[in-house]
């Protein structure tokens, strides 16, 4: 009980930090959260499901990879604290088009669809869950809007390090769309 109890204090202060939700509020949330645990190459989304949730990484790391051209591209990596989920899909209600995979042992906490509209019948409030995702840094997306290889770097060693930290340089260099050689020369420079 007290493990559940500290890790559900990590999910309530990054809930915190999007708005300054009550003790109420916060058990409503909690009540609604499954927990999952996964082993190292479990997928937590697969390509061709529609994404039903919106997940927190308590511990552990994730990928999110979609195919393109007979190659994975890595769209998402995370680590603990991060929100995530397939936005597209879950929106749209589409099947999905990338798949979300543990990197290695993981535990994630799901707030699925049925709980956030019934969170949402309780109050109105809790549509401000849907701003988690409009704030997440998407690397792909914000690096993309940059004009240098080192700027994208930078700004992935700046906003998001313990990606830099637990990822091999072949996923961050997809991540970042450059080659792994070209990552290796950008990190040599910026050391």
């Amino acid at each position: 009980m007290t493990e559940e109890i500290t890790m559900f204090t990590q999910v309530s202060n990054s809930l915190l930090q999007l708005h300054p939700f009550s003790t109420v509020e916060l058990g409503l949330i909690k009540e609604r959260l499954k927990l999952h645990r996964l082993k190292k190459g479990e997928l937590l989304l697969r390509e061709g499901q529609v994404c039903n949730g919106l997940y927190y990484l308590d511990h552990g790391s994730l990928t999110q990879k979609r195919n393109g051209d007979g190659e994975a591209v890595v769209t998402g990596l995370f680590t603990p604290g991060d929100w995530l989920m397939d936005n597209r899909s879950f929106v749209s209600r589409r099947p999905s088009n990338t798949s979300i995979t543990a990197f290695e042992e993981s535990q994630v906490f799901e707030l699925d669809i049925d709980a956030i509209h019934e969170l949402i019948g309780i109050s109105q409030l809790f549509f401000r869950l849907g701003t988690l995702f409009e704030n997440r840094f998407d690397g792909v997306e914000e690096a993309g809007s940059l004009s240098s290889i080192d700027e994208k770097y930078l700004l992935l060693m700046h906003s998001r390090p313990k990606v830099l930290q637990t990822f091999p340089l072949k996923l961050i260099a997809s991540y970042l769309q450059i080659t792994p050689e070209t990552l290796s020369r950008v990190r040599s420079r910026i050391k």
